[in-house]
């Protein structure tokens, strides 16, 4: 059997989506997703963090707001880094396929990433 990494989320932005861009002009932006769970049972919110790339990402930039609700297609990644001190960070994200605005917003959908699967992860800005 084939492995299947991908996710499916709706949320709210938690704030407006920090849009930049790496050494190599490669457009990136970031934003945390406010997804409830269920009631049954522990209901709450998770928040989860998501990253989007080139022309996803730069329509993010444009398009997303603090507090809209939106659906999130994308796949899990686990990457880490060392801070200025040495000490090994690890972090959990989504890696965003494609971003659709829900609800009454006249928002156009984020067009879907074409798929390309590189290793970018050495050029995050942070």
């Amino acid at each position: 059997m084939a492995n299947l990494n991908r996710i499916i989320l709706a949320g709210r932005l938690t704030a407006d989506p920090d849009s930049r861009s790496t050494m190599d002009g490669v457009a990136m932006a970031k934003f945390r997703l406010a997804v409830a769970r269920p009631s049954i049972g522990q209901g709450g919110t998770d928040f989860v963090d998501v990253v989007a790339w080139r022309k996803v990402a730069e329509d993010c930039g444009d398009k997303l707001r603090k507090g809209q609700l939106v659906l999130v297609e994308g796949r899990i990644q686990n990457r880490s880094y060392d801070d200025q001190t040495g000490k090994r960070h690890w972090v959990t994200e989504v890696v965003a396929r494609s971003v659709v605005p829900l609800g009454k917003s006249s928002a156009a959908p984020v067009p879907a990433e074409e798929s390309v699967e590189e290793d970018l992860s050495g050029d995050l800005p942070f």
